[in-house]
């Protein structure tokens, strides 16, 4: 098994609470920082790929806008409503002063 680290931000780019968007590979993804925890997840929600960089993120969820599906930023499991498809979400790492997407292959 190899592992990759891609960098995507600098590690004191983003304050509590604040997002970026960034593009991995020519897939549209969202960093965010919630208080000292970071994720990374799909730009575009997998109901009706509506743009999640503004939906609102509480309590390591975030809720697209469109029609409320909600998704939890570590698994990835739509939580609203059940069963749906789940966002794509992907580890992220602060490694030195970079946050970096961690790909195993």
């Amino acid at each position: 098994m190899g592992v990759t680290y891609i960098p995507v931000a600098r590690a004191d780019e983003l304050e509590p609470g604040e997002r970026k968007a960034v593009e991995l590979n020519g897939r549209a993804l969202v960093v965010a920082r919630l208080e000292d925890d970071y994720f990374a997840f799909s730009r575009y929600c997998p109901h009706e790929s509506a743009d999640l960089m503004n939906g609102p993120i509480l309590a390591g969820k975030v809720r697209c806008d469109n029609h409320g599906y909600c998704f939890d930023l570590s698994s990835g499991e739509c939580l609203l409503p059940k069963g749906a498809d789940p966002l794509t979400v992907l580890p992220v790492e602060e490694r030195g002063e970079e946050l970096c997407i961690r790909i195993e292959w």
